[in-house]
């Protein structure tokens, strides 16, 4: 018998509610509700059947049906994301595929083990992330090779500042405005900038940049030890700092914590995979900076909001705590433990994507679909992934599949993936797992999303 496959065609509605009752407590989520949805869950006048739908099948008939949980739509794919995780470049900048092929042809790049990837690799994140913050030309093609002509923390570099002939050669992949950029960022102080250093090692709690339109700092390739750069270069070098350190985001470094050392370290790597602390000193900079921006990207809410160091360190352990014993703590404690997490630190989707799985297991789909949407939501502003013990596309679409089977179970479907024809033998295998076409799967997620 061949089953009727069946698609889901939803009315858009204004209120989206949904009432998820265990033995032991009644949830109800306002989180895409509207007022008059909210006040009508508060008389308990509301409807319960909230979402209309019709069920095509293959011969395209049309059967209403309703369905009383709401789903909870999935956000667009930013367009800048999806060229990140396909690795579109030319979306990300118009000559990006020409950058990025000639910088893979230096063996140094490649083949030279960075933080926690290769070289290579971590020069196409802090690209990445900084096409997707909508920085300017200049800033995401210094991100494409900031440490090229090394820094004042890195003792490495691809191309020598010292040499005219080299510098020529980067000018012509990268253009003269990137090039100079990059030049500053591999040989200034940026320590000076906007208090940059005393921020990141936290001796002082916010950062203030230079009144003036111009500030000397120290610069090892200048006879004089230093130079004068304006504070719109200041502001561009500090944010391709910020998607740097973003990008290799991890507690122990390959070249930080071993290769910059003669001894080999004090510590094993790759160590445990925990993250660093940073967002204290992201979001303190990108506050005193914003205003020196051309583009202010949306990170942060718009750089406008600043966490502390303690609330950095206490959000990045309550993580952790989870993280590392799981197997210690009831499910109430880690959904606790989460939800400290997330009000320390705002910024970082994974949380919320352990959450989604969390509620998914106790059968609060609703709840899980809203955390998973709370993870992409802040996945696609990031940019990056705060826990880099998996890739940043993986964190995506690890969310993408706990929205698709959560929304699948609200709506009462059987199954929780669209498996190809569960009741034909010819896609059950002998280990009796129904086949799942992953072409329809993400083709579904992306009927989904919001238009």
């Amino acid at each position: 018998m061949k089953l009727t496959k069946y698609f889901f065609v939803f009315v858009k509605l204004s209120l989206v509610i949904a009432a998820n009752e265990t033995a032991d407590d009644n949830i109800i989520s306002t989180e895409y509700a509207d007022d008059a949805t909210k006040q009508c869950m508060k008389d308990g006048t509301c409807e319960s059947d909230i979402i209309s739908a019709v069920n095509i099948n293959t011969n395209g008939e049309v059967t209403p049906t309703s369905i009383a949980t709401a789903t909870v739509p999935f956000p667009k794919m930013p367009e800048e994301i999806h060229a990140i995780i396909h690795e579109d470049w030319d979306v990300l900048d118009p000559r990006g595929v020409e950058m990025i092929n000639t910088m893979s042809m230096i063996d140094g790049a490649v083949e030279f083990a960075h933080a926690r990837s290769s070289f290579f690799d971590h020069l196409k994140g802090t690209f990445s992330i900084l096409a997707a913050w909508g920085q300017p030309e200049e800033i995401k093609r210094t991100g494409l090779v900031h440490t090229a002509y090394s820094g004042d923390l890195f003792q490495f570099f691809l191309f020598d500042s010292n040499i005219d002939d080299d510098r020529s050669a980067l000018r012509t992949i990268l253009g003269e405005k990137a090039e100079a950029l990059t030049y500053l960022f591999g040989t200034v102080d940026r320590g000076s900038l906007c208090q940059f250093k005393e921020i990141s090692r936290n001796l002082r709690p916010d950062a203030t940049c230079s009144a003036n339109v111009t500030q000397v700092i120290e610069h090892r390739g200048n006879e004089s030890g230093d130079i004068e750069i304006t504070m719109k270069d200041a502001a561009g070098l500090l944010m391709v700092t910020i998607a740097d350190y973003l990008d290799q985001f991890v507690d122990t470094n390959g070249w930080k914590d071993h290769h910059q050392m003669d001894n080999g370290g004090s510590r094993l790597y790759p160590g445990n995979g925990m993250p660093a602390l940073g967002f204290f000193w992201f979001t303190s900079i990108c506050n005193a900076i914003k205003d020196h921006l051309d583009v202010v990207p949306s990170i942060f809410n718009h750089c406008e909001t600043v966490i502390s160091y303690d609330e950095d360190k206490e959000a990045r352990d309550t993580y952790w705590k989870v993280v590392t014993e799981e197997e210690d703590l009831s499910e109430k404690e880690q959904i606790d433990l989460l939800n400290k997490t997330v009000s320390l630190n705002p910024f970082v989707g994974e949380p919320n994507m352990l959450l989604s799985q969390i509620y998914y297991r106790q059968g609060k789909y609703h709840e899980s679909a809203v955390e998973a949407r709370s993870a992409l939501d802040k996945f696609y502003i990031l940019a990056s992934c705060w826990d880099k013990r998996r890739p940043f596309e993986h964190w995506i679409g690890f969310s993408r599949v706990m929205m698709l089977r959560a929304n699948r179970m609200l709506e009462g479907q059987e199954r929780s993936l669209p498996c190809k024809d569960p009741h034909n033998p010819l896609y059950v295998n002998h280990n009796k797992l129904e086949l799942t076409n992953l072409r329809d799967a993400v083709k579904e997620m992306k009927a989904r999303e919001e238009v």
